[in-house]
């Protein structure tokens, strides 16, 4: 079933850990056109084009340590070294993070699943969240890494609350699109495409939008696991909200210091398919 959307705690250990060793082995490897495709926005860092990312940056301080989860070509760093801070970053392949090392001699890069053994004063992920199979390991693992007092930043898309169905969501039994399947006399999968288009899409899409906040809605089958080309988040499997992510912070009893709601300057091109949580992890009395 191609159209296989389901909310984390419908899933099963062994779905979760099929679905990320997967994703693992695509990372790894990615196609040529992938990083290069996410460093389009090193030079965009503008109010305009980057809001979350300019109010992000913002908020480093010289000196202070700011980790990246997820941090791909790590366009973010230039502007967390001009501001004076510290920056890490963590990903999966090995040629990217030499080639990040050479770029940014003074930054730390470090493989996914590496231990670190300090904390943090920012933890960032910035388009990274779509990509995990567990969202709450994910960002319980944000929480982990960022010190009482420090900040937590999450920039991703949001593919809930959007009036769309995500990329990475394909209709019938393959990717192709359904005028090439009518053309190839691939009937039955025309066929599919079209009640997953027209029946099943739309009563998801009212359900996940009904749904209480902590859905983490994951897609299954995303199009480049069943032989698409990639292309923008074709790749993602985890379907962000807003609400989501407010609500897994919430109740560790975090405050919410910037969110996307909260700005209504943004224009409604970026808040339409964008979201934005600046999260303050609390310090403890003992702390």
């Amino acid at each position: 079933m191609s159209l296989d959307l389901r909310r984390r705690a419908e899933l099963s250990t062994d779905q979760v850990t099929v679905l990320s060793q997967a994703l693992a082995t695509f990372y790894k490897n990615p196609p040529a056109s992938y990083y290069a495709i996410a460093n389009q926005a090193a030079n965009r860092y503008t109010p305009g084009e980057l809001p979350f990312h300019c109010d992000l940056v913002a908020r480093v301080t010289p000196g202070s340590t700011v980790l990246e989860v997820g941090c791909g070509t790590a366009h973010l760093c230039q502007y967390v070294e001009e501001k004076g801070g510290h920056y890490a970053g963590l990903d999966y392949s090995k040629d990217l993070l030499q080639q990040n090392r050479r770029r940014f001699p003074n930054a730390q890069f470090f493989e996914i699943g590496s231990r670190l053994d300090n904390s943090f004063d920012l933890v960032a992920s910035l388009y990274a969240l779509e990509h995990v199979a567990d969202p709450p390991a994910y960002l319980e693992s944000l929480w982990q890494l960022c010190r009482p007092g420090g900040l937590i930043g999450i920039i991703c898309p949001e593919f809930i609350e959007n009036g769309g169905i995500a990329p990475s969501v394909f209709f019938g039994k393959t990717p192709k699109r359904f005028l090439k399947k009518l053309s190839k006399f691939r009937l039955m999968d025309a066929f599919s495409h079209w009640v997953d288009l027209k029946i099943r899409a739309p009563r998801w899409e009212k359900k996940a939008l009904i749904a209480p906040p902590g859905a983490f809605w994951i897609n299954l089958s995303p199009r480049v696991l069943h032989g698409a080309n990639y292309s923008v988040d074709a790749d993602a499997v985890h379907l962000p909200r807003l609400k989501d992510i407010l609500w897994f912070f919430e109740k560790k009893g975090a405050d919410s210091v910037q969110t996307s709601a909260q700005m209504p300057w943004v224009s409604a091109a970026v808040l339409r398919f964008n979201c934005y949580a600046l999260i303050r992890k609390p310090v403890l009395p003992s702390q």
